[in-house]
């Protein structure tokens, strides 16, 4: 239940009403949502929401496909139901995915997730007991560059449990690599997790795949800004405690 008293639509004035219907022109919503009611008790706000959606959504180096995917990793890593139902309604409805794609999608976040958490306790240990990092050579490490291309320097320090590291190594490939969601929007949730989870080693690694797999640095500073406004949406829409609109 929302933390306050949503007004109606039918109690905002015109301005807002026009406001909205540009909003909706975009999100496909069939009705006014709860956060425009509620954005609608400050109209410069929600202008502001206006001109960020429009200006993220402007297909320019990223499609609304792919937004919306980031859309869905940010809202699951940062627990945000609100915004979760909304890109994923839009990614069904829309876009046509299909419930073990949306599974996919869910996975990803929850495998680089794992990493990220694993990676902050690197980070603090700063190369001392009980997290230093293992040779290259080590047989699990040859095979995550075989399997790779490139072995993650977080690998490394997972390598000091040879069967933890090949348990992540078949998850990343069985995530990432495979499935019906290309390769590319996989990374792309992938890269996003990471940012909203703060994991600077995964950031890293992505970005270096995802350029890899075409992306310009012009599309990946993109992301990054695309990441961010979703992250804002997210701390919203929680903080007020708002419901998904039912379709």
């Amino acid at each position: 239940m929302a933390t306050i008293k949503l007004p109606e639509e039918s109690q905002h004035n015109d301005m807002v009403k026009k406001v909205d219907a540009m909003i909706r022109e975009i999100s496909k919503s069939p009705r006014m949502s709860a956060a425009t009611r509620a954005l609608g008790l400050r109209p410069s706000i929600l202008i502001g929401e206006h001109q960020e959606l429009a200006h993220i959504m402007a297909k320019r180096g990223l499609l609304n496909l792919q937004n919306h995917m980031i859309g869905l990793a940010v809202a699951a890593a940062r627990s945000a139901p609100y915004e979760l139902y909304e890109h994923t309604r839009v990614l069904q409805l829309e876009y046509g995915l299909d419930s073990g794609q949306i599974v996919e999608l869910a996975a990803t976040v929850a495998h680089v997730t794992s990493i990220n958490a694993f990676e902050k306790v690197v980070a603090a240990f700063n190369d001392n007991a009980p997290m230093r990092a293992q040779d290259p050579s080590s047989g699990v490490l040859v095979e995550v560059r075989q399997k790779l291309g490139s072995i993650p320097r977080y690998f490394l320090y997972m390598a000091n449990d040879p069967r933890y590291t090949k348990i992540v190594l078949d998850r990343e490939i069985a995530t990432v690599h495979e499935g019906e969601v290309s390769r590319l929007n996989k990374e792309l949730v992938a890269y996003a997790t990471s940012v909203v989870n703060d994991g600077k080693l995964s950031i890293l690694y992505r970005a270096e795949v995802l350029r890899s797999l075409g992306l310009t640095n012009e599309q990946l500073f993109e992301v990054t800004t695309v990441v961010s406004i979703f992250v804002k949406n997210a701390a919203f829409t929680t903080a007020l405690q708002l419901e998904p609109t039912q379709a």
